[in-house]
């Protein structure tokens, strides 16, 4: 059975955009974010986060701190009854001070690769 889905980026669209979200202090969601996601939940969309991580390719970020950061944007969202269902992240760069994620990938955004996955 498929079900539709609506794709969101994370910084700039749900949460305040910070260079590098490294503390759960840093977390701000937009006065309009949960009403948002609660009328997509409401519709019976999907929504999916998409998102590109290099902080932790970069090493400025691990990927335990990124689920709680996910986690704490869940709790906030919790408080005006929406929810998102599932994040993607794309934690990639060409760049990327640790070797294992010094890459070009399919998932990071532009590229449909999160989408993908999300959709499989």
């Amino acid at each position: 059975m498929t079900r539709p889905a609506v794709f969101l980026d994370r910084d700039g669209t749900l949460i305040e955009e910070v260079e590098y979200l490294d503390r759960l202090d840093d977390i701000a969601l937009f006065p309009w974010t949960a009403d948002a996601v609660r009328l997509c939940n409401h519709a019976g969309l999907a929504t999916v986060v998409i998102t590109n991580q290099s902080a932790v390719g970069r090493g400025v970020i691990d990927e335990p701190f990124l689920q709680r950061a996910h986690e704490e944007i869940d709790r906030r969202l919790s408080l005006g009854r929406a929810h998102v269902d599932r994040y993607y992240y794309c934690p990639h760069h060409p760049e990327a001070a640790i070797e294992r994620y010094r890459r070009q990938c399919r998932c990071r955004k532009p590229g449909p690769g999160m989408i993908e996955a999300a959709c499989a």
